[in-house]
């Protein structure tokens, strides 16, 4: 094999360990989407007032950004006023930060006259990265 050969079959091995180092790379960071782990549960109070106690634990190893609230497919922000008194805390405002291992309570005062009791509503909750977490509560 001459001179040109080799350089040739170098110039091979690189652009495949190149490629592979790619790969590797590619499938190590998508791990880290995939493992993103967060617990919901949701609840509902009845005390004169109705309200859903939605509980969110940060199971994974990052924070977690809370950038959105949906009840029944509808963003919570819109129903204030109309269905919603208030949400506590205020996710309009700010995301609500959570860190590994923490939970937080996120509290949506409901209208009486606007629902029922016994009414099942589905609890969507959407992250900064675009995660989106699914509930289901029944009013008691």
């Amino acid at each position: 094999m001459g001179g040109v050969g080799k350089l040739i079959s170098t110039v091979v091995i690189l652009a495949i360990s190149l490629m592979l180092a790619i790969a590797v790379s590619h499938l190590v960071t998508s791990f880290s989407k995939h493992y993103t782990r967060v617990e919901v549960i949701a609840s509902s109070a009845h005390h004169g007032d109705p309200s859903i106690v939605v509980v969110v634990k940060n199971l994974g190893s990052e924070v977690l950004s809370i950038t959105d609230l949906y009840l029944n497919k509808v963003p919570a922000a819109s129903l204030i006023g109309d269905s919603i008194q208030s949400i506590n805390p205020d996710i309009t405002e700010s995301p609500i930060q959570i860190k590994p291992g923490e939970r937080r309570e996120i509290e949506v005062a409901l209208i009486p006259s606007k629902w029922s009791s016994g009414e099942m509503i589905e609890v969507m909750i959407v992250t900064s990265t675009g995660n989106k977490y699914y509930t289901m509560v029944v009013l008691s």
